[in-house]
């Protein structure tokens, strides 16, 4: 795949929507966001190579932040970073993105089995009633970074509503952005679904209902599965 450099991309300056630092928020994570914001606005696309010094100069920090977000976004597989190349952001073929769905969907039915068991205890039917009142307010007609973090932190909150530490520690860390990113014109047609996969998963979460959840949650990624394995069988590539 053709890598673009930093600097511009169509056209389009890097830093022409730089991101609004939020409070306390480090310049470790200020970069670590404007990279993850910058795939889902086309910023950054799969393949592209990302330098320190092009951040340092877009976004005003020294180097030792824009590392430490580099190795961040390596560590959950966002980027790869080779002696040749340096930093590239991944690009994932049609298998990889296939077993990262399962394993997602595994530990999100997991997740919602194990809220739907624990819903009960004080505060968790509102986290989770908020997180989802979050998704709601975007349209999957405009599938931006406000969504995609609306939808992570759904996840997120699903998480810390199961009271398992391991799936509020591993769940963050699964790098569902470069399937969104790189797969989003064949998962598309699942869009406009997926609030309503999001109610019904809440729904038998307050209900206290763990297979329903279990399943809800299930069938939510199984949809975005079949997909990519319908694309590949059609075309025998992606």
């Amino acid at each position: 795949m053709e890598e673009a450099g930093l600097g511009k991309r169509g056209g389009r300056p890097i830093d022409s929507e730089p991101p609004q630092s939020t409070m306390c928020e480090s310049p470790r994570e200020m970069i670590f966001r404007a990279v993850i914001d910058g795939l889902y606005e086309g910023r950054f696309k799969p393949g592209q190579r990302i330098t320190e010094a092009e951040l340092t100069a877009a976004y005003g920090v020294s180097r030792g932040p824009v590392r430490e977000a580099l190795n961040r976004l390596a560590a959950i597989g966002i980027i790869s970073m080779t002696l040749q190349r340096g930093a590239h952001v991944r690009v994932l073929d049609k298998n990889e993105a296939i077993d990262i769905l399962i394993v997602i969907r595994s530990l999100i039915a997991l997740a919602a089995r194990m809220a739907a068991q624990r819903i009960s205890r004080p505060g968790c039917a509102q986290k989770l009633v908020q997180a989802l009142e979050n998704v709601r307010q975007y349209s999957h007609l405009n599938p931006g970074p406000g969504y995609a973090r609306a939808r992570d932190d759904f996840y997120v909150r699903l998480a810390e509503v199961s009271g398992n530490a391991e799936l509020q520690r591993i769940l963050p860390n699964i790098q569902i952005h470069l399937i969104r990113i790189q797969f989003r014109s064949l998962i598309r047609s699942a869009d406009s679904k997926r609030h309503a996969d999001y109610n019904r998963i809440v729904d038998a979460v307050l209900a206290g209902q763990p297979a329903a959840a279990e399943a809800a949650a299930k069938a939510h990624l199984d949809r975005g599965i079949r997909l990519l394995q319908l694309a590949y069988r059609t075309t025998g590539t992606l």
